[in-house]
């Protein structure tokens, strides 16, 4: 439980659509004295050894890569597992020595280390594209071949930001987000939110966003979420700047943003607000 003189959830129920982390953000709520109303609303889906991922172990072991940027732990671990497939692990992990490792945040910088793999430039906090740019513009990119591992959805202005830099980047996907395979929790979610039974919902991924929409459409409740999430009365949280883009493109009301990008940090913003209210 949160200490008495801090901020606390007081029986509040806080809803996340968050998928990899079900357990640990259920956990939070629960000790900062919430209820946690979890609905994942997506999956990851593996796309194995595509032909542009075996080219791009190809080109790697070949040397063929000068610039490697990792963008997600699980799509790192994903490169690495392909590789594995294609009986190239340690191949490819000998050949990064060569080349310059940008890790995007501290979750594939988590697993290159894993891996022994240097890791050359890595962004400060809040990991956005904008902060990864500003990170290697010092790195000389003219001429270079880059490649960019997708973070789920192609990122058209890291890519294009670094093509302008003179870099021959190609974006290759390991894996992508689909909707999630039982709706049910989803569907049970939107009748809370209609009925006001939810205080808070939390947004860890900007792909969520689109996810709810899409099946709030299938029940012919888009319109419905939509006006909840721009008018109210429940608080709209974001876990940082990415999300929260997104979340304003879409006429997402954005009540609480955490200075510092982490679950943890987004769950005591939850409480600092609810207590406020």
């Amino acid at each position: 439980m949160a200490p008495p003189d801090s901020p606390s959830l007081a029986g509040k129920t806080v809803a996340y659509v968050e998928a990899r982390m079900l357990s640990e953000m259920g956990a939070l709520i629960e000790r900062n004295g919430g209820v946690p109303y979890p609905a994942p609303v997506m999956q990851e889906v593996h796309l194995g050894a595509t032909p542009e991922v075996k080219e791009l172990v190809d080109d790697i072991c070949a040397g063929k890569v000068q610039v490697m940027v990792f963008q997600t732990g699980v799509g790192t671990k994903a490169l690495f597992d392909s590789a594995a497939s294609q009986g190239k692990e340690s191949e490819t992990l000998q050949a990064l020595a060569g080349v310059t490792v940008i890790a995007r945040s501290p979750k594939p910088a988590a697993v290159l280390r894993r891996n022994n793999v240097h890791i050359d430039h890595m962004p400060s906090e809040p990991f956005t594209s904008a902060d990864l740019l500003t990170a290697i513009e010092e790195l000389d990119l003219g001429g270079k071949e880059v490649a960019v591992q997708a973070y789920g959805a192609p990122n058209s202005h890291l890519t294009q930001a670094m093509e302008k830099r003179g870099a021959n980047v190609r974006e290759v996907a390991l894996y992508t987000w689909g909707l999630a395979e039982d709706v049910a929790p989803v569907l049970g979610l939107i009748d809370a939110l209609e009925s006001g039974q939810i205080d808070a919902i939390a947004f860890t991924s900007q792909v969520q966003i689109n996810n709810l929409l899409a099946i709030a459409s299938q029940a012919g409740k888009e319109e419905s979420i939509r006006n909840i999430m721009a008018t109210g009365p429940l608080v709209v949280a974001s876990v940082g700047p990415v999300c929260t883009k997104r979340m304003i493109e879409f006429g997402f009301r954005v009540d609480v943003e955490p200075d510092h990008p982490h679950m943890g940090n987004l769950v005591l913003a939850i409480a600092d607000r609810l207590s406020a209210n």
